[in-house]
């Protein structure tokens, strides 16, 4: 199971939602331009060609598939790197520690001390009489 995947087929409604994500991007783009630049030129072209492809996008939103999906295989990369480095995080940062003081503190939740004097591992569970809680389950 991957945990980014890029979407070959987009519906009607996540195209329209591309584009409209294109003209707020191409918003952002354009302010910061105006800002570091403090030239009108880069950032109105910026935003006249995000706003116009993102236009064409709402209304006809199969005309922009092809840069949905190249947009995305682009962007592939960047997020399969990204969601294995937070995973990786999580383990090592959250997981690793929490399994590290519970040795340190004896906890063993699984039961896999090796007792010698056990004839067996075997734990006797103690079934339910009533079959219908199968059904209630919470």
């Amino acid at each position: 199971m991957a945990l980014v995947d890029i979407n070959w087929n987009p519906s009607r409604k996540e195209l329209r939602a591309f584009s409209l994500l294109l003209i707020g991007f191409g918003a952002i783009v354009a302010t910061v331009l105006l800002k570091r630049l403090e030239s009108h030129t880069p950032a109105l072209a910026t935003l006249l060609v995000t706003g116009v492809i993102g236009l064409i996008g709402v209304v006809i939103p199969t005309a922009i598939r092809p840069l949905y999906v190249v947009w995305m295989a682009l962007a592939f990369p960047i997020g399969w790197t990204v969601s294995h480095l937070m995973m990786l995080a999580v383990f090592y940062l959250v997981l690793t520690p929490i399994g590290l003081l519970m040795r340190l503190c004896g906890r063993d939740p699984m039961q896999r001390r090796l007792d010698r004097s056990a004839k067996s591992y075997w734990l006797a569970r103690t079934p339910r009489g009533d079959t219908k809680s199968y059904f209630r389950q919470f």
